[in-house]
């Protein structure tokens, strides 16, 4: 009887551990994006090209909301100059990309990831005499992955519109890592 009722409790808190992983990996429009272009493209290149495009929007709506919070919490008039130069920047790529991604029908999240909002949130409880620091370490270290992804897509994609819009977007990454790195220094 009692192993019975250990049964039950172990079936039922596994159904409910299940259910909450499925619901929250379906309220991320990032993974949702991913599932629906999945469907749609059998091509295997067209398929890396959608995911680059989905994973690179989902990223630069976290960077201009990253952005925003250095605007509202930073007093380091050289922070924020940066921050609003990777605002302007960000939104301007982000538009580059969901225009290229509805040409080519590709499904594309409408915010950032549910792991990016935590970070975010996250480097909003830090205090403020470390908050800069922390910020631009985060920033620093998305743009360095961010560089390897747009490198790697540009040789890996046969789609040559892509190509360009990557080799467009390039030299405007690496100028905002250059500016994330030096005021990371000197905040050290």
């Amino acid at each position: 009887m009692k192993s019975l009722i250990i049964l039950k409790m172990l079936i039922l808190v596994t159904f409910f551990f299940f259910t909450c992983q499925t619901n929250k990996k379906q309220d991320d429009s990032t993974e949702i994006a991913k599932e629906k272009n999945e469907e749609v493209f059998d091509d295997k290149d067209e398929e890396n090209d959608a995911d680059f495009i989905v994973n690179t929007i989902s990223s630069s709506f976290a960077e201009i909301k990253l952005a925003q919070l250095a605007l509202n919490k930073s007093n380091d008039v050289l922070v924020t100059n940066t921050a609003t130069m990777l605002e302007t920047d960000h939104t301007k790529l982000l538009q580059e990309l969901q225009a290229y991604a509805a040409k080519k029908s590709i499904t594309v999240p409408t915010t950032e990831t549910d792991e990016a909002v935590k970070d975010r949130s996250d480097l909003a409880q830090e205090d403020p005499k470390d908050f800069d620091k922390k910020w631009c370490e985060k920033l620093e270290g998305s743009h360095k992955k961010s560089i390897r992804k747009f490198e790697s897509r540009m040789t890996k994609t046969e789609d040559v519109e892509l190509r360009n819009l990557i080799s467009a977007a390039l030299p405007s990454l690496r100028n905002h890592l250059e500016m994330l790195t030096k005021e990371h220094d000197r905040l050290n």
